[in-house]
């Protein structure tokens, strides 16, 4: 199952407006780490470049990846702003194909948890090892499997105001479903210029928590060894994030 009934249009603007920036905290985790790493960076699942743009700007060599146009679409419109060059491409990580191999991967906030079926998620990460050098380091952020949600709850309403003054409000129910093994969050962008609504969009957004220990064998056989597993009591800026980073290490 590929939850990808989301990340359209609008929710790539309103995603620009409410997370405009990395938090400072991870970008610096991650920034350094491409540093120790000497070589070319990959960010799948990039979005619209909140970790790759300001890399790029710090003089990385660093390329993106996304399953969803319009976030490609967002990403590419910042960098051009900011007056960087940015290599993007429009895949699934699960039939990767790009014209380079990299010293580093990286997968910040959860969104390796977009993929929910196992199978596919193997896929991927067959993907991203034939993609790394040898020694090269994947870097995964995963949503902790011990979410305790047992009903279907409301989220706070996000309300953000775009640059032509209209507003775009986001109302969310999170709820589990196949036997609590996936989480789901039904959401509404609601686009406002005054009182009037001029535009709607839905999503259905669904993660799938994964056990560190799960995540790690499964890196295991596809070709990589496992460093370690670090929570916010290791680093901080994961308090935030509610993740767990698992580093793994290709195999040669």
């Amino acid at each position: 199952m590929n939850s990808m009934n989301a990340y359209g249009s609008l929710c790539a603007e309103f995603y620009d407006l409410d997370k405009p920036s990395a938090p400072v905290d991870a970008l610096a985790f991650y920034v350094d780490r491409a540093r120790k790493s000497g070589g070319r960076v990959l960010e799948p699942m990039c979005g619209s470049g909140r970790f790759l743009l300001p890399m790029s700007l710090a003089g990385f060599s660093v390329d993106g990846v996304d399953s969803s146009l319009p976030m490609l679409a967002a990403c590419s419109a910042r960098a051009h702003r900011l007056g960087v060059e940015v290599r993007v491409f429009q895949q699934d990580l699960a039939s990767l194909a790009l014209p380079h191999r990299y010293s580093m991967a990286f997968i910040p906030s959860g969104s390796i948890c977009l993929i929910t079926d196992e199978s596919e998620l193997q896929l991927a990460l067959l993907r991203l090892r034939a993609h790394l050098e040898p020694g090269a380091a994947l870097l995964l952020e995963i949503v902790s499997d011990d979410i305790e949600l047992t009903s279907p709850a409301e989220l706070e309403t996000r309300v953000v105001t775009c640059t032509d003054g209209s507003s775009i409000t986001y109302t969310c129910v999170a709820s589990r479903v196949a036997s609590a093994e996936l989480l789901c969050f039904s959401g509404t962008y609601t686009k406002r210029a005054g009182y009037r609504v001029v535009e709607t969009e839905t999503e259905e957004l669904v993660l799938r928590p994964y056990a560190p220990s799960r995540l790690m064998a499964m890196l295991a056989d596809c070709g990589f060894t496992v460093a370690k597993a670090a929570d916010e009591s290791d680093l901080t800026f994961l308090a935030n994030s509610g993740c767990t980073l698992i580093e793994a290490i290709a195999d040669a």
